[in-house]
């Protein structure tokens, strides 16, 4: 029997295609074919088109001579994105936005346009474009793409971090409706919310529980600037501290809030990160990690890809599956009790002193 060979990747295992093998090949080009899309709607986005046809259906001219593009490639563009569902080609030739293109729009709060700036840029694509090295060493795409961490690239280029820093503000905005109702946050007298970035998460937690109060802590440059906590006076409700969640984080709350944070990082950092709230937790608080979980099946996630996306972010880091925070829980003193999902695509994993 002839043995299974390394250079005969189809050794490795049977095919497992739960499809018809007649379409395979038609939906893996489409696949292959989706950086089309995604560098298509970046430049969509990037030219503002769906701000343009917000009141209606326009023509390609006018767009073109509001934008300054080739009206003919413009026109290829926006043909293709209607084939995509993005727009709609009208029969006299205008083209209007239908509620996926809504999407692109600058503000609404389903707005993902800065997502879409950010990703297709030509310093995070080349990013995307490492993978194959990323696989094969370990190391981040971004720091083999780029010669730095990405945080530190992103102080260097304000151009991409702005719209990077208003997509994290807008994501947290859109999640924040389905954590606060997938959680009693009335039970506590303070929560504080560790790497809560400008405070929209707090500010919606204290919103919707007035006896509460709150502390926010990130970096003192992140928190110098908080505008979503001097809304409806609650900034009088909360304290605000400028510091580095690895060291310390401020003592006294018996509830530590903790949002899509551990997955920028390794076990390590994530470990101290969870052992300094546990330490400064009270007796009868809780620690909340709000993030994806990894579910151990094959059905299609978001968590699937934002792993790979954040493989090839930074090092170490990584969406984890329940066994793997309840592993992080004991390493820091905490007993994992009950993973909560939300109606967003992160849960709630509660944890009490152990």
């Amino acid at each position: 029997m002839e043995s299974a060979s390394p250079g005969k990747p189809e050794a490795l295992g049977r095919a497992s295609d739960p499809g018809r093998t007649d379409d395979a090949a038609p939906r893996m080009l489409q696949l292959l074919n989706s950086f089309l899309t995604v560098q298509a709607l970046h430049v969509a986005a990037g030219l503002g088109i769906a701000d343009l046809l917000a009141d209606g259906p326009v023509s390609v001219e006018d767009v073109a001579a509001v934008t300054g593009a080739h009206r003919p490639s413009l026109y290829r563009l926006l043909r293709m994105l209607a084939g995509a569902g993005v727009f709609t080609e009208e029969a006299d030739g205008r083209f209007a936005l239908t509620a996926l293109g809504g999407t692109l729009r600058s503000e609404g709060p389903a707005s993902v346009r800065d997502w879409a700036l950010y990703v297709g840029a030509p310093e995070t694509w080349e990013v995307w474009g490492r993978l194959h090295d990323t696989v094969m060493t370990g190391e981040p795409g971004f720091l083999l793409a780029r010669g730095m961490p990405m945080w530190d690239y992103l102080a260097e280029k304000p151009e991409l971090r702005a719209p990077f820093d208003r997509w994290m503000t807008r994501q947290s905005d859109q999640h924040n409706a389905a954590i606060v109702a997938g959680y009693d946050f009335s039970r506590f007298r303070t929560v504080a919310d560790i790497g809560g970035g400008q405070g929209s998460t707090l500010a919606a937690i204290l919103r919707a529980n007035p006896s509460l109060r709150g502390i926010l802590l990130d970096m003192p440059q992140v928190v110098a600037h908080h505008a979503p906590l001097e809304a409806d006076g609650l900034a009088q409700r909360c304290e605000v501290v400028g510091g580095d969640m690895l060291l310390r984080v401020p003592p006294g709350a018996d509830a530590y809030l903790v949002k899509r944070v551990l997955m920028d990082w390794g076990d390590e950092q994530a470990t101290r990160i969870l052992r300094n709230c546990a330490e400064a937790l009270t007796a009868d608080g809780r620690l909340l990690v709000v993030e994806m979980v990894l579910l151990p099946d094959n059905e299609p996630s978001p968590a699937r890809a934002f792993d790979l996306l954040m493989l090839l972010m930074h090092r170490g880091a990584r969406v984890r599956t329940e066994a793997e925070f309840r592993d992080l829980f004991a390493a820091a003193g905490l007993l994992l009790t009950r993973v909560i999902p939300t109606a967003s695509p992160n849960s709630i994993i509660e944890g009490v002193p152990g």
